[in-house]
């Protein structure tokens, strides 16, 4: 018995043939189970299409778990430890364990960092070249790093290295990462703030001539700063 599909459907499936990306081709397989006709002759098309569809969803789930130790957001001012026991490592730090690699958010004087412990950076390079400090305990060729080697992960230094300060804003209790250097524009833009021509920020810091200071968008923040931006 014919399916009786609308031309829709051949479109979506010539579409899908086409397609690699996995999600655009798990896209593309719901719409066709939406269009095609649910009658009798169609039942056989509707399991081939949920069988695709499962075996797609299985197949991205393998890809994900597979390189799930080696593609981590950077969302935060990254610190890498290398060659310190996981013992040491977990006794200081609340870390959770993703393959052969350590990884948490941890905060140190409330600048939250993205710590990475791993023993062996060879087989970690991708995560190492995004870091903004490095902490070894041994001699490590990487010539574009900031690296200190200590016989003890110190943290508060690596932060100081990598020049992450915390910043606080209007709406939240929540200490932002920032780098030394960043003005209050660039909080702007962090915050996906639509900053005008007369733009200007309130300021409660140590560093301000007095709490509540208006600076421009070009201020220069600084450590432990609580900035209110006026759009």
């Amino acid at each position: 018995m014919p399916i009786n599909a609308p031309q829709e459907y051949y479109n979506l499936e010539e579409a899908y043939s086409k397609e690699k990306d996995p999600e655009e081709k798990e896209r593309i397989l719901k719409k066709m189970l939406v269009v095609l006709p649910k009658h009798k002759g169609s039942d056989r098309e509707f399991a081939s299409l949920k069988r695709r569809l499962s075996l797609l969803r299985k197949a991205s789930r393998k890809v994900s778990q597979k390189h799930k130790s080696i593609s981590i957001r950077k969302q935060w001012p990254r610190i890498c430890l290398i060659g310190y026991d996981p013992k040491d490592v977990l006794s200081m730090f609340k870390l959770t364990q993703l393959g052969s690699i350590y990884y948490g958010i941890v905060k140190s004087y409330e600048v939250p960092v993205q710590l990475i412990s791993m023993d062996k950076p060879e087989k970690n390079r991708d995560l190492i070249e995004q870091a903004d400090a490095i902490l070894s305990r041994y001699r490590i060729d990487m010539p574009n790093k900031k690296v200190v080697v200590s016989d003890e992960p110190n943290l508060a230094q690596a932060i100081k290295l990598c020049g992450a300060i915390g910043i606080f804003t209007e709406k939240s209790d929540d200490v932002l990462a920032m780098k030394e250097g960043d003005t209050v524009f660039t909080l702007a833009k962090r915050l996906h703030m639509e900053v005008g021509k007369n733009a200007y920020a309130l300021v409660y810091g140590k560093n301000v001539k007095f709490q509540g200071q208006r600076v421009s968008m070009n201020y220069r923040l600084n450590d432990g700063d609580r900035v209110f931006i006026k759009t």
